[in-house]
């Protein structure tokens, strides 16, 4: 019998018992009370019935579980291991790919209604734990799944193809806590697709545990199965029933704790080589050539395997020699969206591609592992190990640069230009409407700025300072050889040549260094603004984004208001509110000499210059930064 059905029954002829009885009164009540426990009771219990049928109706939609492949799901991990249970449980890898339910979905679904570049109107709305649009011309759909947990949510609509899940044509951005369509948060011109995304065909590669696409290659119908949904245990310490069924016998776990030895039955990353260990995060973390016949089975990688069994790491180097060169040719934008010209990987989530090039990986001792750690570090942090942050990742194995570390560095100890990574490992990778740092560690140079258009580290800190200033301070302190400069190159800033003429991905990583409190210590003023300013009616969405939130970092700008995802006319109007404000609060100060020219004596900006350099910006400025 139905829990509901019990508890009315029992809630009735308690009721009629009190009727009929001639009870003192504290029995009456007592007897009352158990009449509205059992009443509240099997309203607990159908809301818990009726939310169960739902995530059952949910759960037939989204990818099923595997039934094969020796997999045991995290759970079962949970009570010999609790400590690193609860580690992983708080981590962003956890919940990159989610059933949607009022629990997982941070955005509101309040009613709200968001219109397509199409015109297409979405409704949204909550019925208890579901999560519902209602589109025009195609009715009421329930969102399936949704993949991100720490900067921004995308969520996915399934289709009449098997269990296909449909890119939701929005995201929800955490920051702003506000709707932006789905294409204006990433780096892409004009020219990239706008086809939905299919999540069984991209996220299902590295954003679950164990997928298997099962993509039919004639119909298109998807039958995806998955170990579990999200980076789980499993993902990176391989398949653990064996590992479970092995130490059901405590004899064997006391045994295998007291000695220290590793358990053959699982894999801990940490007990493998450098570069077998690294290759656990490159899984993911790398651009990679699949397998043929992935779409259907899955990649197959099992940690401490080696990775090019499975998944063939791209290299600018190797593009040509990869199995993949088929697909790579019939894409255009294939090496100038993923790489710098000299091979630096340039987009987020690709740090194993930078890590292979690094000559303190090649050198055998470095790993992921060397700065990172799931179990002891706080996921807000990118995962550092509390133990290696700062430069002591670094000195562990450079420890005689650590002893003297103002001497090598040229800046004072314990300052922005004293951080190890600052110098080897700027800015210079994009993804996630921001600057993140590359993995490809390397040492300054402008010629590497000349000849690839990067930004440099020094550059990147003292945005005042021209090209000139950071050559001849590199040869003064390194006897690194200047190169051959325009007049331009000596005597404006490097930011505001890449403000003016850089790439949409360089103009974003200038404008995101803008506000980072780094550069803020090293280029102070609130010279930078106009240059934001006008980086408000930049061509692509994202880098209006970086612009603006760099903007409100400056004096006076804090409660400035402007949406970069708007209608023109509107961003328009805050664009001219934002050269008002910043006529009205001119006067702070001399600007450096490396933007000098774009400024009268009296503080007024010079449009016409900037504009004028503005101008020779290449006509060919297509970007499709595929993160």
């Amino acid at each position: 019998m139905e829990p509901l059905l019990v508890w009315t029954l029992v809630g009735v002829v308690v009721a009629i018992l009190i009727a009929r009885s001639r009870a003192t009164p504290a029995i009456a009540a007592a007897a009352a009370l158990v009449a509205m426990t059992a009443a509240g009771h099997a309203l607990w219990a159908a809301r818990a019935a009726k939310k169960e049928r739902s995530h059952e109706a949910l759960r037939a939609g989204v990818p099923q579980p595997l039934a094969d492949g020796g997999y045991a799901s995290s759970d079962a991990c949970r009570a010999c291991h609790p400590t690193e249970y609860a580690t992983w449980h708080r981590s962003y890898h956890r919940t990159m790919t989610q059933p949607a339910t009022a629990e997982t979905v941070r955005a509101p679904f309040a009613g709200e209604t968001l219109t397509d570049p199409d015109g297409r109107r979405y409704t949204l709305t909550r019925s208890g734990d579901e999560l519902w649009a209602d589109i025009t011309g195609v009715g009421r759909r329930r969102i399936a799944l949704v993949t991100g947990s720490h900067h921004m949510q995308a969520f996915w609509l399934p289709s009449a193809r098997g269990n296909e899940e449909i890119e939701f044509p929005f995201t929800w951005v955490f920051d702003d806590r506000r709707w932006v369509g789905r294409r204006d948060v990433f780096l892409v011109g004009p020219e990239y697709s706008k086809a939905p995304s299919v999540w069984n065909r991209i996220c299902v590669e590295c954003h679950v545990t164990g997928g298997q696409p099962r993509v039919d290659a004639r119909t298109g119908v998807a039958e995806s199965r998955v170990a579990e949904l999200g980076i789980a245990c499993e993902a990176c310490h391989g398949p653990a029933a064996a590992h479970i069924a092995a130490n059901a016998n405590p004899f064997r776990r006391t045994a295998l704790h007291g000695s220290g030895a590793a358990d053959p039955t699982i894999v801990n990353p940490a007990r493998l080589a450098p570069a077998r260990s690294a290759e656990v995060c490159g899984q993911c973390h790398g651009i990679a050539c699949p397998p043929d016949g992935w779409m259907q089975r899955g990649i197959g990688y099992l940690p401490g395997t080696p990775l090019a069994g499975k998944k063939q790491i791209l290299r600018l180097s190797n593009l040509q020699l990869s199995n993949c060169r088929q697909q790579i040719a019939a894409d255009d934008s294939f090496a100038s969206s993923r790489y710098w010209r000299d091979g630096m990987v340039r987009v987020s989530g690709r740090e194993y591609n930078g890590l292979v090039e690094s000559p303190c990986f090649q050198g055998g001792a470095m790993s992921c592992l060397s700065c990172h750690s799931m179990h002891e570090s706080n996921p807000d942090d990118w995962q550092l190990a509390a133990e290696r942050d700062g430069n002591a990742a670094c000195t562990q194995c450079h420890a005689a640069i650590g002893a003297r570390l103002a001497e090598h560095t040229h800046h004072r100890a314990g300052s922005s230009g004293s951080l190890c990574y600052n110098c080897h490992m700027p800015h210079t990778t994009y993804g996630l409407l921001r600057a993140m740092r590359s993995h490809m560690i390397r040492v300054p140079r402008v010629e590497e700025t000349l000849e690839t258009g990067r930004p440099n580290a020094c550059n990147l800190c003292h945005l005042d300072r021209t090209l000139e200033w950071t050559a001849e301070a590199l040869q003064r302190w390194y006897g690194t050889p200047v190169p051959k400069l325009t007049s331009e190159q000596r005597t404006l800033a490097a930011s505001l040549l890449d403000v003016a003429r850089g790439e949409a991905g360089v103009r974003a990583l200038t404008a995101w260094s803008m506000g980072w409190s780094g550069a803020a210590l090293a280029s102070a003023g609130d010279w930078m603004a106009p240059l934001l300013i006008e980086l408000l009616d930049d061509e692509y969405p994202a880098i209006r984004y970086v612009a603006y939130h760099s903007l409100r970092r400056m004096k006076g700008f804090a409660d400035f208001r402007y949406d970069y995802d708007g209608a023109g006319e509107a961003r328009w109007a805050a664009q001219r509110e934002a050269r008002e404000r910043w006529s009205r609060a001119r006067g702070s100060g001399a600007p450096p000499a490396g933007v000098a020219p774009l400024f009268e004596r009296d503080g007024r900006f010079l449009r016409g210059e900037l504009e004028r350099l503005m101008a020779e910006r290449p006509e060919d400025d297509e970007m499709f930064l595929a993160e």
